[in-house]
């Protein structure tokens, strides 16, 4: 009996990697290398993903002298487990020097320091570096790859510039030509297809990323990516088997667990974010204010709003001067004090409405004014989703916010708009003017009578009035008042019109009475051609008041 209760008692143990990882860290301390070699390999053994593991036992075989052995086992990690583990490269620099291979060491070294050019051992790679030109000779690879680095690095740091700006039809093309260069790489993929979902361009976005998967299939990045991509889908059971997978990964590099972390939190998954956004803070930058943002973020979303407000008066230290934290300290004492929930973005700054207000901004007129909204990458995703699918009401807004922006990413979009099959005529030809207006010329393909066809802008007659018949009729009626005795001024009334028109297209007055405007046009008109009638007597043909006629003719006058 008490034989029986002793052996109940008997816990079996199981060592894990993580045991044998310790053990081969004690034995590698004693230099015991034999049973550091053992150790790890059974750490392999227990977690054959684990890319730290392969590294160790990578590490051991060097200290041993089995250099071929260490490189076989680092290029498996670079090709099999973790393609971005930059470190392995420089691992095997050192190899091949150990082995007098100077050219693939020098080929290694580079690649390193391209790949990760203020990582842990840039410094040491450096010194390699100088040391294999200056007593083993060669250069050349070095002196190309640089020259190489410089200009994929500048294209590369250019193309990010402009995603940040929100320029995603200019970004596209300066992708695809990367691509296009590097057929291989992955990076510039994963870039465009963001910018292609940006544009609302789902399934190309989808496209693009599997390929980087095919090409890596561990690429963190385009996990995520994808992630967001198919939710937008709606594909729900790839959807639920991706989110298990990305909760289930280990990060090497920090940027890399930014993008998991954000891209969790972003989908909803925020337990699974805070506990990457803390070790994050635990084993990178202490004093970043985003990444402790991101913990604030996370907490507020899990309702941990105590919790909440310890990270957000982390960032507040760290960064007082921006205000984030000190709104969202507000935000969430108003939430405690209503028992109302409050939501964080992941986003480290100020909510868009209290940077700048779109739709208040549009009725005052402040829109004309370009802010930092213009560089908002999220707020030129969504005025193009809004162009492209929004309803009409929508659209006329998202055309009255692109009209002020007269960049060239914006002349693109709108391109693409008029030669929409999807979009009515009275849209198409809204676009038509907008382009006018921003002084675009030439030839421009428009989808117009069921048929793509081609205009020349300027165009010269009032079918660019088409967009809006309230404002075309005015043009009418004015034009019919002068084709008796005076059409000679109905092109000099089309040019008014239109210059008016067009720079009070983000703000349009409201048109009560359009006999109003149609008397104020033609005596605006007959003033500027120097056959000025006295304001009663214009009033009197259209049937409207002096004082009305006066005041419209002010507003059309003040513009030209």
């Amino acid at each position: 009996m008490e034989e029986r209760e002793k052996n109940s008692k008997i816990v079996p143990f199981e060592p894990d990697a993580a045991f044998f990882f310790e053990r081969g860290v004690r034995y590698l301390n004693r230099h015991d290398l034999s049973r550091a070699l053992k150790s790890f390999e059974r750490a392999v053994q227990c977690e054959p993903n684990n890319a730290v593991n392969h590294c160790n036992l990578a590490g051991v075989l060097s200290e041993l002298g089995d250099f071929e052995k260490s490189n076989e086992i680092l290029q498996s990690v670079l090709t099999n487990i973790a393609p971005d583990m930059a470190e392995c490269y420089f691992y095997m620099a050192n190899n091949y020097a150990n082995l007098g291979e100077y050219e693939l060491a020098e080929a290694h070294v580079v690649k390193y320091l391209e790949v990760d050019p203020t990582g842990e051992f840039a410094p040491d790679a450096d010194e390699m570096l100088d040391v294999l030109i200056h007593e083993f000779g060669g250069g050349d690879i070095l002196r190309e790859s640089r020259r190489k680095q410089h200009e994929s690095s500048r294209e590369r740091d250019y193309a990010r510039t402009l995603l940040e700006e929100g320029k995603f039809h200019e970004a596209s093309t300066l992708l695809t030509k990367e691509i296009e260069m590097q057929p291989d790489a992955v990076a510039p993929r994963n870039n465009l297809a963001l910018a292609q979902y940006y544009l609302g361009h789902i399934d190309e976005a989808i496209a693009l990323t599997r390929r980087v998967l095919e090409l890596e299939p561990k690429n963190i990045h385009a996990l995520c990516n994808l992630a967001v991509f198919i939710r937008h889908r709606g594909q729900h059971e790839e959807y639920r088997h991706l989110i298990a997978l990305l909760k289930k990964l280990m990060p090497l590099q920090f940027d890399q667990g930014y993008k998991l972390a954000t891209t969790l939190g972003i989908l909803g998954e925020h337990q699974a974010a805070y506990q990457i956004f803390l070790q994050l803070v635990q084993f990178g930058d202490r004093h970043d204010p985003t990444l402790y943002f991101a913990l604030a973020a996370a907490s507020a979303n899990l309702n941990r709003f105590k919790q909440a407000r310890q990270w957000l008066l982390e960032v507040q230290a760290l960064d007082p001067e921006s205000g984030v934290a000190d709104y969202y300290l507000q935000e969430i004492d108003r939430g405690l004090e209503k028992g109302e929930r409050v939501l964080l973005s992941y986003s480290y700054q100020l909510p868009f409405h209290l940077r700048s207000n779109m739709n208040a901004q549009m009725r005052s007129g402040a829109f004309a004014k370009i802010g930092t909204w213009a560089k908002d990458p999220s707020v030129r995703s969504s005025l193009y989703f809004a162009l492209f699918r929004g309803p009409r009401s929508t659209k006329r807004e998202a055309l009255q916010a692109l009209a002020v922006l007269h960049d060239t990413e914006t002349i693109h979009i709108l391109r693409d708009f008029v030669r929409d099959a999807t979009q009515g005529e009275d849209m198409v030809w809204n676009g038509v003017f907008v382009l006018q207006a921003m002084h675009v010329t030439g030839a421009l393909d428009v989808y117009l009578g069921g048929q793509l066809t081609t205009l020349q802008l300027p165009v010269k007659d009032e079918r660019i009035l088409s967009w809006n018949p309230t404002l075309e009729a005015i043009f009418r009626d004015v034009q019919s008042a002068l084709a008796t005795s005076d059409a000679d001024l109905i092109e000099i009334a089309y040019d008014v019109w239109v210059r008016y028109l067009m720079n009070v297209f983000t703000e349009l007055p409201k048109i009560v009475k359009r006999s109003v405007w149609a008397a104020a046009l033609e005596y605006v008109v007959r003033r500027t051609a120097g056959r000025t009638e006295p304001q009663a007597i214009v009033a009197s043909r259209y049937e409207v008041s002096v004082k009305a006629l006066a005041k419209a003719a002010q507003a059309i006058t003040v513009t030209l």
